[in-house]
Formats: structure tokens, sequence, C-alpha cells
């Protein structure tokens, strides 16, 4: 996988584990407007997925240039990434479905051209 590749997805899966994080500190700082309550429960069920997936990816993809693990963990990541873009569709909350489209074309794009290696 190319370097600015690797980079990106690093990229999107730090940023993304920075959300996680960012709605455990402040829940309704992410919430729809319309939502924002002082429930916890969502904001804490999307930091579970997204920070350990993030870091993850943040850091795998540095260490292993190309095995089926690096294909399915970025597969996995490109898949929770389509799921937040629908969310973000349904909720109309754009910036939620600009940063997650963002994740989910760099990480498959990594899928791709580990394809072709």
């Amino acid at each position: 996988m190319p370097w600015w590749v690797t980079f990106l997805n690093s990229l999107a899966g730090v940023v993304s584990a920075g959300f996680g994080a960012m709605s455990l500190a402040r829940p309704r700082a992410l919430a729809p407007h319309s939502q924002a309550h002082s429930s916890r429960f969502f904001p804490a069920m999307y930091a579970a997925r997204a920070i350990p997936l993030g870091l993850l990816i943040g850091v795998v993809v540095w260490l292993v240039p190309v095995p089926s693990g690096l294909l399915l963990l970025l597969g996995v990541a490109a898949v929770a990434q389509l799921a937040d873009i629908s969310i973000g569709i349904s909720y109309r909350m754009w910036g939620m479905v600009a940063g997650a489209s963002f994740g989910a074309a760099c990480h498959v794009t990594g899928v791709l051209f580990s394809l072709r290696a």
C-alpha cells in the first residue's frame, strides 16, 4: 500500500477514535440538536466501537504491510463508516456524513491497494 494511503487510513482511524473519546467527554456535542439529552448510553456505545477500532487502524496500517488480517480490519472499518454515513443521512447530520465518507473512502482505497499487492 502506498505511504499516502497508509497515512490517510491512519488519519481516518485516529480521527474516528478522537470523536469517540469526545462523545464520552461531551455526549451532547455530537448528538443531533433535536435529541441532545443527557443520556450517555449511545455516546458510550459509539465510543466502544470507535476508540479501539480507530486506534487499531491508526497503528496496524503502519506495522502490517498487506496480510489478510489487514484486509479484514480495513473492511470492517469501511463497513462501520458506511453505517455511520447511513445514520448521519437519516438524522441529517451532514458533518457526520462528510467525516464518515472520508473514512470509508480511505479504508476502501486501502483495501483496493492491498488487493493489488
